[in-house]
């Protein structure tokens, strides 16, 4: 048990997988306080200094200084800019992540090919390239994000007729489906937009034995990784795991 009652922010992505969550570690039993960010209705920005902006925005009043910022998978970018906007005196300095893994070109247009595959379309890599155009990635993130959720809103209308929907009940389908996938993009591509070449800070990863090596880069101050012999699914269950991120905060608030 901690001294003190430490507060730490959390980016965990709502929603069904198999995998653990940050919230599995039981962090509350072990003297520390804990406010999840990601929590819907979930922003629509699409850089990372405007998503992480709003997400504090949301967060509920008081609750004195912050910690730490810990991050899950794809949220491990948006961890650099909660905590960059958070600078200051009762500023964090301990970012630590689980499992982490950037945001790449490769990986929204995975992701837009997984949501088409949910409906039955099957469109070619060639177009699956020209849809999500890097050009508009890098310059034009928010109109990216308009023009694939704009098109997948299309293709699910036209999916949902075709399995004998009416055009009222595939319009509503398909505008709840582009909703939750518009959540899920801004979020990648948020993190694709962020910076975390300036943080001066440190920095604790906690890997699973499949994280993927070279996943994730990033900078600091200083540096320690903690390896945990289990699969990706457990790692936030694993005591391990937990103890790595309450010896952290023992450190940070001595």
């Amino acid at each position: 048990m901690l001294a003190e009652e430490p507060l730490l922010l959390t980016l965990d992505y709502p929603g069904y997988r198999k995998e653990a969550r940050i919230a599995d570690l039981g962090l509350a039993d072990h003297g520390v306080r804990t406010v999840e960010l990601l929590r819907r209705p979930l922003p629509r920005a699409a850089t990372g200094p405007a998503y992480a902006a709003r997400l504090l925005a949301g967060r509920p009043a008081g609750g004195g200084p912050v910690a730490a910022v810990a991050a899950y998978c794809a949220s491990a970018p948006l961890a650099f800019e909660v905590a960059a906007a958070l600078a200051g005196p009762d500023g964090p300095s301990l970012i630590v992540l689980f499992d982490a893994e950037g945001t790449t070109a490769d990986a929204v247009a995975g992701s837009y090919r997984e949501a088409l595959a949910q409906l039955g379309v099957d469109v070619g890599e060639d177009e699956v390239r020209a849809r999500v155009d890097p050009s508009l990635l890098a310059s034009a993130p928010d109109r990216l994000v308009a023009d694939l959720v704009d098109g997948l809103e299309r293709e699910a209308a036209a999916a949902l007729r075709g399995m004998g929907g009416s055009a009222r009940e595939a319009a509503d389908g398909a505008a709840r489906l582009a909703g939750t996938y518009a959540d899920w993009l801004s979020h990648l591509v948020a993190a694709h937009h962020c910076v975390t070449s300036a943080w001066t800070g440190r920095v604790v990863h906690v890997r699973s034995a499949e994280a993927r090596p070279g996943a994730f880069s990033h900078a600091a101050g200083e540096r320690q990784e903690v390896r945990v012999d289990c699969d990706r699914a457990e790692l936030l269950r694993r005591p391990q795991a937990r103890a790595a991120l309450l010896g952290a905060l023992r450190e940070g608030v001595r």
